[in-house]
C-alpha cells in the first residue's frame, strides 16, 4: 500500500477507535476498541506521547536528539495506526 505519510512534526491526534488512558501512577495505556490491540507506555514513553499529542503551537522547542526521537516514535505509531494525522491543527484528543 503505497500511502502518504503525514508529517509527524503537525498536528496528531489518536486514532478513530482509540482511547489514551494516563494512569495515575505515570505512563499510560492506548486501547484500540476495534481491535482490542493494547500499547502500554511507560512514563517516559508517555511524556513523549504527550508531546506528540500537544498543539505544535504549544510545543517546547526541542534539541536535535529529543526532535529525532520524537519523529521517530511519531512515525512508528501513525504507520502503525495509533495516531494519525489532525485535520485543521486537532485538539490531539
Amino acid at each position: 500500500m503505497n500511502r502518504v505519510q503525514p508529517d509527524p512534526r503537525g498536528a496528531l491526534r489518536c486514532a478513530e477507535d482509540v482511547t489514551i488512558t494516563r494512569l495515575p501512577f505515570g505512563g499510560a495505556v492506548l486501547i484500540n476498541g476495534r481491535t482490542l490491540a493494547l500499547l502500554e507506555c511507560a512514563d517516559p514513553d508517555a511524556a513523549i506521547l504527550a508531546a506528540l499529542l500537544a498543539d505544535p503551537a504549544q510545543r517546547r522547542p526541542h534539541n536535535d536528539q529529543m526532535a529525532a526521537v520524537l519523529e521517530r516514535t511519531a512515525s512508528r505509531l501513525l504507520d502503525d495506526g495509533w495516531l494519525v494525522a489532525a485535520p485543521n491543527g486537532g485538539d490531539g484528543r
